[in-house]
């Protein structure tokens, strides 16, 4: 499901140009370390451990860096409110009436709530999805960046460890990514509800002997 959606709220060029510009920004942070490596010996490390340092800094650059980058796709048809634009697909919330059927245990969705889970959930999935792909390439690059620090032995291993502790949301956003599909597939199995009959209406022009008023 996550790889279904990213087509729906990223825009494949913006993505290309965002790798771009990573790539740059790491080849850019690899030859700049590289350099003063050779010019001051700034990691006072050997060899390994210094390729090892700058590689990590690199992609931790790359990948902070993408994070940043726009790479989402315009909604279409563009929502707006008084004027400025909205985006429904940031979505990490549904109505209330929806929220049972995104807990642990499975529930089959009732008749009356399918359409609003259906339309809920696929904003939601969308959201969740976008979260993920900037969450987990920024959570990624700090966690590169922190083991660099480290490897080079000027602090402690906290330094490492605090960007994991923001990367434990991410499984958390799978799981519900998950329940999300769960409960989409229940709605899309409900048959429609009946169409409750009418009741008799009057008629606006009713057939038959009419009386006439005085002067007709």
């Amino acid at each position: 499901m996550f790889r279904a959606r990213l087509g729906e709220v990223h825009d494949r060029a913006k993505v290309r140009r965002a790798a771009r510009i990573a790539l740059g920004a790491a080849l850019l942070v690899a030859v700049g370390l590289g350099w003063l490596e050779v010019a001051l010996d700034w990691t006072g490390v050997g060899s390994v451990r210094t390729v090892v340092v700058i590689t990590l800094a690199a992609i931790g650059t790359g990948c902070v860096v993408f994070a940043c980058c726009p790479i989402a796709s315009r909604p279409d048809p563009a929502a707006t409110i008084n004027g400025r634009q909205i985006r429904p697909d940031t979505r990490m919330a549904v109505r209330q009436s929806v929220s049972p059927y995104l807990l642990r245990r499975a529930r089959e969705v009732r008749p009356e709530d399918a359409e609003a889970v259906r339309n809920d959930v696929t904003l939601l999935q969308r959201g969740l999805t976008r979260r993920l792909v900037r969450t987990g390439s920024a959570t990624a690059g700090l966690a590169c960046g922190g083991l660099s620090v480290v490897l080079i032995g000027s602090t402690n291993w906290f330094i490492a460890l605090w960007p994991f502790l923001y990367g434990i949301a991410l499984p958390e956003l799978v799981v519900e990514l998950g329940r999300s599909e769960r409960a989409r597939r229940s709605a899309l199995a409900v048959e429609p509800p009946e169409p409750t009959p009418e009741g008799p209406r009057w008629r606006r022009d009713p057939t038959g002997t009419k009386l006439g008023l005085p002067g007709e």
